[in-house]
């Protein structure tokens, strides 16, 4: 699979964390991915397109980008980490997964990102509680930062699945925050509980969940816009 970078601005950022929000249950990675960008007003720096990608481009401030977008935030904290954020409306394919994941995690330490945070949904059940994991020769103590209980058995799949063994392979770390959401439908209220675990490992990197719930219903369309698009490519959304 060609990936194919296209660069928006030079930005220079003071020892960077990268966050990740790809679909997942109940939308809740992407609804907390938009309201990141929008409510701490996001530069985009950059764009991964590819053939096997949806033939899509989203438009925002008269700028069209790619189905896959990196954001950055200058963080006003003093001594506080700066933020690279990746995210789509879109989930890659079982087979494109691999080659997609290592082509972020290149953009990534390329410009300087040596701890990773993925957002993730997971199906919610009876007694489901938050859960992380973390790899990497720092992800120890990234697991006790974000003070929640750590998964000590089971599956990751997709883009996150692979950036766990290949993030601490490039020499980074890596926690995967797994909140349970319900699926089938925007869970703003799942999204809602990434913010203050996300605070603890970021200082200084945080927004009000207070527009989530609109945030829910955005996504869904964009979302939905996509899926339409892999199977139609004559489509044009004004």
């Amino acid at each position: 699979m060609d990936i194919d970078l296209i660069p928006y601005q030079d930005v220079t950022l003071k020892d960077p964390i990268a966050v990740i929000g790809f679909p997942s249950v109940g939308l809740n990675s992407s609804i907390m991915a938009n309201m990141y960008i929008k409510s701490l007003d996001m530069t985009p720096v950059a764009g991964l397109a590819s053939p096997s990608m949806p033939p899509y481009c989203l438009i925002s401030d008269c700028t069209a980008m790619p189905p896959v977008r990196f954001y950055a935030y200058k963080n006003k904290r003093k001594n506080g980490h700066d933020v690279l954020l990746c995210m789509t409306e879109f989930a890659p394919k079982p087979e494109e997964c691999y080659q997609l994941a290592n082509r972020i995690l290149l953009y990534l330490r390329q410009h300087g990102c040596k701890t990773i945070v993925s957002m993730e949904g997971t199906p919610k059940f009876e007694n489901s509680r938050i859960l992380a994991v973390a790899a990497g020769p720092n992800g120890a103590s990234l697991l006790k930062k974000s003070k929640i209980e750590p998964m000590k058995e089971g599956m990751i799949r997709g883009i996150t699945g692979v950036m766990m063994y290949a993030a601490p392979n490039k020499g980074m770390d890596i926690i995967s925050i797994m909140v349970p959401a319900t699926a089938g439908v925007p869970d703003p209220a799942s999204a809602a509980q990434f913010i203050e675990p996300i605070s603890r490992l970021i200082p200084g990197f945080k927004t009000s969940s207070k527009e989530l719930m609109k945030e829910a219903e955005l996504i869904q369309a964009q979302i939905d816009q996509a899926q339409s698009n892999m199977n139609n490519t004559s489509q044009y959304i004004g």
